[in-house]
């Protein structure tokens, strides 16, 4: 039976502090920059359409040239729906129904008969989101170990008692107190913004992987991390983006590594000779945080 959220009364309104106050939510985590609501969904919508998309497809990997979307927090808490940003990309784009090849090749781009930008950013908010709504609507245990596919499941077991040189407690990883630079700006993102950058948050979870006792534990970890701090977290495509740091819609990759086993690899040092992440390093430095 549905019902209707009780009405809020002006008091309540002129005071939003000390309402925010008496919520039974957790007030370690901090408020973020980011504004919520329809209105700001729509800003940043048009934002990135006009400004982002264009770079999409070339730069979304790029953390400085930040040209991806930041709409995941609108979609997540229903402030935007992805049935309006598709309209408004087809008007951008000039595009109709029409326009789809009649030839289904599996790959990323070329169905649409968009601009690469566009198919690019399709791939992401149709194909992948689908994909994370259907897992958790069609199973269960969407959110546990058990849901990796097999071949995940086995070499990471066969892997299990691999020496770590590093291993980390929650605390640590949540502190950001861990030895690698990049990855504790990544976490310190996360905590004042509510969001990692896309590139990064996969080499965040991989080294969450990397440096706990177990894959298990890892994924808790994870699971806890970003659901306390992501904006978006708790979405089913939080979970996809988490699971697939340990196998989930991907394949065996070689060499077999220690730890890893089959698993896909990423290593900081790599991602700092791809990209210019100086900058961003200092950005989320542990004063700017803290201080």
């Amino acid at each position: 039976m549905l019902q209707k959220w009780p009405s809020i009364d002006k008091r309540t309104l002129e005071s939003p502090a000390d309402f925010v106050a008496s919520l039974p939510i957790d007030h370690e985590v901090g408020p973020v920059e980011t504004h919520g609501g329809s209105h700001a969904a729509r800003q940043q919508m048009q934002w990135f359409l006009k400004q982002g998309l264009p770079r999409y497809a070339e730069q979304r990997n790029d953390v400085e040239s930040e040209c991806v979307s930041q709409l995941s927090p609108y979609l997540h808490f229903g402030h935007l729906s992805v049935h309006e940003v598709f309209h408004e990309l087809t008007k951008q784009e000039k595009w109709e129904p029409s326009q789809i090849s009649p030839k289904v090749t599996g790959s990323r781009e070329g169905w649409w008969n968009m601009s690469s930008n566009a198919e690019s950013f399709l791939d992401e908010i149709i194909t992948w989101r689908e994909l994370g709504y259907n897992m958790c609507h069609l199973r269960d245990d969407y959110d546990q170990f058990s849901s990796l596919p097999d071949w995940a499941q086995q070499t990471l077991g066969e892997h299990k008692q691999d020496d770590r040189e590093y291993v980390y407690t929650l605390e640590q990883f949540e502190k950001a107190q861990t030895h690698d630079p990049l990855w504790n700006a990544a976490q310190r993102q996360l905590v004042r913004d509510g969001r990692i950058h896309n590139y990064l948050r996969m080499l965040w979870g991989k080294k969450v992987l990397h440096w706990t006792n177990t894959p298990e534990y890892a994924a808790k970890i994870l699971i806890h991390l970003n659901n306390k701090y992501a904006l978006d977290g708790r979405n089913p495509n939080s979970y996809s983006g988490i699971f697939w740091c340990f196998g989930r819609y991907d394949r065996a990759w070689g060499p077999e590594r220690e730890i890893f086993g089959k698993i896909r690899y990423m290593t900081s040092d790599s991602a700092m000779r791809k990209l210019n992440l100086k900058g961003y390093i200092k950005e989320y430095s542990e004063a700017k945080l803290f201080g």
